[in-house]
């Protein structure tokens, strides 16, 4: 009965059963906690909708070519990691992922091995985790770097630019690894959403409810969990007022919660993560087959921020699309645009966005300075003024013992506009 229904109204439905009497849900709770553990190690939600299930990458009505990826995964290269390329591949092909970025903890040994390369209709790339001593970097795009903590930062940053690579900062708002120290130049973007750090940050009584539905359906207990990561946002509005600075989504996916000895539970499975989240990057040509193009065009789109990160779970989000234009020209997220009177913002969102009720927040330098109404499709602005502009899409979304909360469906990466005395 459950099956066909959206996740949000599932958690709106086990709400209802208790009208909010809170010592009944606390009970539940209890139970389900003490029920949990034979269902971690087993259970798979059934019949879960898959947000881009038998998208190929077709053209948008705008005419680019909108792409779902994940980056930052773990395998079993990582010592703290179950899966395989294969095993990944195959998990995200029969969910309409058209590329992922792998980051094994500091080795890049997958590429000698030959596990890059197209697989089950999915663009399987190697990039790397690397520890540093102010925290951790993503290295994408590069075929070696030192990974010894005790070379430089610096070295190692200019190793990777040496191969024209990418470096994201990873983990930025964790409360163990989050970076301590200048951001150098060298550095390229952001993880603005990491998953893992959120299960870890959110509160208690977000984590019991979160287990309490997960027998009902995973994906609900998710919503339970998610949040903004609002330091790592303020740090990127930051940076982007200096420089250009990529906003991506970080799965962190390990699929391992470690046990004794070397034995690891497979939890939570890439099945589940895999549908929550995704980047979708956007390109005017559509990918060709063949490696080596298609690499470019996904690291390509990356630096230069044609990149959304989607809440896919909460629906699909193919489609969507930022851009300004004036008479200068036209500009997507990630480019620049000079600043003149008429500039004109236009935000596309997908169908999905009249059930959801999506409002578009448009934020300046960091704070908002419009939004539209609910379900709104199509929404424009105008602004001649210089600035950062970006967009957050929200959603009301319900939970299981609480009321309703306002949570982020998209960000959009940034549209620079620029004085154009500079």
């Amino acid at each position: 009965m459950l099956q066909n229904r959206s996740v949000t109204d599932i958690v709106r439905s086990v709400r209802r059963m208790f009208g909010g009497r809170p010592r009944a849900a606390a009970v539940l709770i209890t139970a389900l906690l003490l029920a949990a553990v034979p269902l971690i190690g087993s259970a798979r939600t059934a019949s879960l909708s898959s947000p881009s299930a038998g998208y190929v990458g077709s053209a948008t009505a705008g005419g680019h070519y909108d792409y779902a990826g994940l980056i930052h995964v773990h395998t079993t290269y990582s010592d703290d990691a179950t899966g395989t390329y294969e095993d990944l591949a195959r998990v995200a092909g029969g969910q309409g992922i058209r590329f992922v970025v792998v980051t094994d903890h500091e080795t890049l040994k997958a590429i000698g091995d030959g596990k890059q390369g197209w697989r089950n209709g999915v663009l399987m790339l190697t990039g790397v985790e690397n520890a540093r001593p102010e925290g951790h970097l993503l290295g994408m795009g590069i075929s070696n770097a030192p990974n010894r903590r005790e070379v430089p930062t610096t070295a190692y940053l200019q190793a990777v630019k040496a191969q024209d690579g990418l470096s994201i900062l990873a983990h930025p708002a964790h409360r163990k690894w989050a970076w301590e120290g200048p951001v150098d130049e060298r550095i390229d973007g952001i993880e603005i959403l990491d998953l893992a750090d959120q299960f870890y940050a959110a509160p208690l009584e977000a984590k019991l409810a979160a287990v309490a539905m997960l027998p009902v359906n995973r994906m609900a207990g998710y919503l339970e969990l998610g949040t903004k990561a609002e330091p790592a946002l303020r740090i990127w509005d930051r940076i982007t007022q200096q420089r250009r600075f990529v906003g991506l989504y970080a799965a962190d996916l390990h699929q391992a919660i470690e046990l004794w000895g070397e034995e690891k539970m497979v939890f939570p499975p890439a099945e589940d993560v895999m549908r929550i989240a995704r980047n979708h990057i956007v390109s005017a040509k559509p990918f060709s087959g063949e490696f080596t193009a298609d690499a470019d065009l996904v690291y390509g789109a990356i630096r230069a921020g044609h990149l959304y990160v989607a809440v896919d779970v909460l629906g699909d989000s193919t489609g969507f699309m930022f851009k300004a234009s004036n008479r200068g020209g036209e500009a997507w997220m990630g480019d620049e645009i000079r600043a003149a009177p008429g500039t004109r913002y236009t935000v596309e969102l997908p169908e999905s966005a009249q059930r959801l009720e999506a409002v578009v927040r448009v934020l300046r330098n960091g704070i908002e300075v419009a939004r539209s109404a609910a379900g709104q499709r199509v929404y424009q602005f105008v602004d001649d003024r210089p600035g950062i502009y970006r967009v957050e899409v929200t959603t009301m979304v319900p939970t299981a013992f609480g009321p309703d909360r306002e949570m982020t469906w998209i960000y959009a990466n940034p549209i620079y506009a620029r004085d154009a005395a500079v």
